[in-house]
């Protein structure tokens, strides 16, 4: 028990290092004069509209998580669902790990299962959306990467892109082909210990059932392509309240590039990462590194900011049956 806390600890304390070095690597070279010149002439009014976006995009992801859920049959309104994605968004900020809020929606959601022994049906439907969510951000971006070649953007960032795209498209064949996952799934039974593996099937095959249900896939797909136009759309408002007039073609390029970057797990909550590969990305086009900094940071903000309702709602639901 004292190994495991020790390196839990261990790999807290080497996320905290990465994200400060990083942060420290990317504002050290800022010009801090430029910087406040630049955040003193902001437009609120982009700003607001970020923020309108952005919680949009919220309205629509708890929307997208809902069909994704009637998918394995959890019939809950739509109101209860919002709260739970609201919830989990705000911890999924506010929290060091930057996925405490999915665990707890799969909290929130194994409740209501049928079968209380197991999580795999409802760690299924978080997966998938969050899973769904990023096959939609590298699907934009590989759309637009080839007009951006003609606008100054490299022929190695389109193939980085494609890539991407490649192995997303690798792994939905695995998820939705049972042939196909029989056949990668078996040499990962051979490391893992017999119950752990046992569980990782049932998870599989829990995921696996969207693949059958293909009118509502393609549903979800349409939303999901409407969520993550919501939260590029935030992020381009954000760059033209900070005098960024870059094509919104770049930000629907660079956004997945930087989300992916955010996502990895060594940094907490994708502080450093997501600032670097904002400042890298966009100084490709021409943007000062002190605007493409402030793009990164105050994206990050604005995400809390939208998320605050969430601890609102975890408040007023605590001590009611069944958060009722």
């Amino acid at each position: 028990m004292e190994k495991t806390a020790l390196k839990k600890y261990f790999w807290l304390a080497l996320k905290i290092i990465i994200s400060a070095g990083i942060i420290y690597f990317t504002v050290y070279r800022l010009d801090f004069s430029d910087l406040l010149r630049i955040w003193s002439g902001m437009d609120s009014s982009w700003i607001l509209l970020s923020i309108s976006l952005m919680t949009a995009s919220y309205f629509a992801g708890a929307y997208q998580w809902m069909r994704i859920l009637r998918v394995s049959r959890f019939d809950l309104p739509y109101r209860k669902i919002l709260g739970y994605y609201y919830v989990g968004l705000f911890f999924n900020n506010f929290l060091i790990s930057g996925m405490g809020g999915d665990f707890l929606r799969v909290y929130d959601i194994h409740r209501h299962s049928v079968n209380r022994e197991g999580l795999s049906p409802a760690l299924a439907t978080v997966f998938f959306d969050r899973f769904v969510g990023f096959v939609t951000l590298v699907f934009l971006a590989s759309l637009t990467g080839l007009f951006a070649i003609g606008h100054g953007t490299s022929l190695r960032l389109v193939a980085l892109i494609g890539a991407l795209l490649a192995s997303w498209i690798v792994l939905m064949v695995a998820l939705f082909n049972k042939s196909v996952a029989e056949w990668t799934l078996k040499p990962v039974g051979k490391l893992l210990p017999e119950k752990i593996y046992s569980r990782f099937q049932h998870l599989y095959y829990e995921i696996n059932r969207f693949g059958a249900a293909k009118k509502a896939l393609l549903g979800i797909l349409m939303i999901s392509l409407i969520v993550q136009f919501q939260r590029i759309l935030a992020i381009w408002a954000i760059g033209r309240a900070l005098g960024d007039p870059s094509d919104l073609i770049f930000y629907v390029i660079f956004v997945p590039l930087i989300a992916v970057v955010a996502s990895l797990p060594v940094s907490i909550g994708g502080t450093g990462p997501r600032e670097q590969a904002t400042v890298i990305l966009f100084r490709r086009i021409g943007v000062s590194q002190e605007i493409a900094f402030s793009i990164g940071f105050l994206a990050y903000l604005v995400s809390m900011i939208s998320t605050l309702p969430g601890a609102l709602i975890f408040i007023l639901r605590k001590g009611k049956p069944n958060h009722a």
